[in-house]
């Protein structure tokens, strides 16, 4: 596997589209005798589990109790069924995966695991699961797109309407700033639905189609794969459902003027620079939620910020990450990155001023002290 640097234009073309997949997902069974014998002893292990485990197998719709949680981990340790998936990973991919989005590396035991797949897998060994993947070319790839791309992560279409008016109305007053090119980015886009919408606002708004670029960026190869061609195979409803909703951006030839690229946004060194700014689901939530990570990916995001653009990060977590990462803590961080914040219904928003933000203040502490906690 390798670290891959991917750049899609959108393309729904069938042949386009399988042309490329099958530069990231290689056709054709899996053949690796030691993966094979890792499985084999793998299926050992689950009959001894099997035959102790005092409350009948797993099978879709259980009811998962702590009970079954501990047992299962104590005789079918999840850790060990891990390594088997990052070998049958290192065969089924061509990058190396963001494992922090994966099913698998994210559930605390196997039956959690199985919980997540279970519209996919219908039975509970793990070692069967994995000789049906290495062998069937179709279901590893509905198998793999599903993994890296749970639902739980959020996604669809009208997610954050409070944000998307708060842009109409602003897009529209200052629309004749950018008569000559209006440059956006959906910044940790998911599977780029408000990509799209970002699109079709400045369509809504009266841009002509040549005056603007939109580009998404995520750092999950598969889900900005998803994306850029509108392809679920896990989800054949989502797919036309979300095909529907993109359809106009191809037929104006909007989305002759989008582009998906990988990054990561704490970390990028692109010099480009956008006049409007989105950053939704991402920040204060499971993967940028200490201070620290959300300093320096704001910061990051500001960098790419013009002077007069606008910034706005919204999100849908649950009330316990908005106790770890208020708006009060993400505003403070706007404005001491240059931005003039403004009031907003939905997240939060702000403008990048023509001035440099201020240095970071530094707290001293003694050797004694212990770390600096999130505000």
């Amino acid at each position: 596997m390798q670290k891959l640097e991917l750049k899609y234009k959108p393309v729904l073309a069938p042949q386009v589209v399988a042309e490329r997949l099958s530069n990231l997902l290689p056709p054709g069974p899996i053949v690796d005798s030691s993966l094979e014998r890792l499985i084999f002893r793998l299926e050992h292990e689950f009959s001894r589990y099997a035959a102790t485990y005092p409350h009948g197998l797993w099978a879709p719709g259980l009811a998962v109790t702590n009970e079954m949680r501990g047992m299962t981990e104590c005789h079918l340790p999840l850790a060990e069924i891990r390594q088997l998936f990052n070998r049958f990973f290192a065969h089924a991919l061509t990058f190396t995966p963001f494992l922090d989005a994966s099913i698998i590396h994210t559930s605390v035991s196997w039956l959690d695991a199985l919980q997540s797949l279970q519209s996919l897998v219908g039975q509970a060994n793990p070692a069967l699961l994995l000789r049906r993947l290495m062998a069937d070319e179709e279901e590893r790839r509905r198998f793999l797109f599903f993994n890296f791309l749970p639902r739980q992560y959020g996604g669809g279409f009208g997610r954050y309407t409070a944000q998307t008016a708060f842009l109409r109305s602003w897009l529209r007053e200052n629309k004749e700033r950018f008569n000559k090119g209006l440059h956006c980015l959906d910044a940790a886009c998911g599977c780029g639905e408000g990509t799209y919408e970002l699109a079709l606002l400045l369509l809504e708004c009266g841009f002509r189609v040549e005056s603007f670029e939109v580009h998404g960026s995520t750092l999950e190869p598969l889900e900005l794969f998803a994306a850029a061609h509108g392809y679920f195979p896990h989800e054949p409803l989502r797919q036309v459902s979300y095909r529907n909703n993109i359809q106009p951006l191809f037929q104006c030839g909007a989305a002759d003027r989008m582009h998906f690229r990988q990054e990561d946004i704490a970390g990028t060194s692109a010099a480009e620079r956008y006049d409007v700014v989105l950053c939704n689901g991402i920040l204060g939530g499971p993967f940028v939620h200490e201070r620290n990570a959300l300093e320096l990916s704001i910061a990051c995001l500001a960098k790419r910020v013009k002077p007069g653009g606008i910034l706005l990060a919204a999100d849908r977590f649950h009330d316990g990450w908005k106790k770890i990462a208020p708006a009060a803590l993400l505003e403070g961080i706007l404005a001491g990155n240059g931005f003039r914040l403004l009031s907003i219904k939905e997240g939060v928003a702000g403008i990048k001023t023509e001035r440099a933000p201020l240095p970071r203040r530094v707290r001293r502490r003694s050797p004694l002290s212990g770390p600096d906690r999130p505000a």
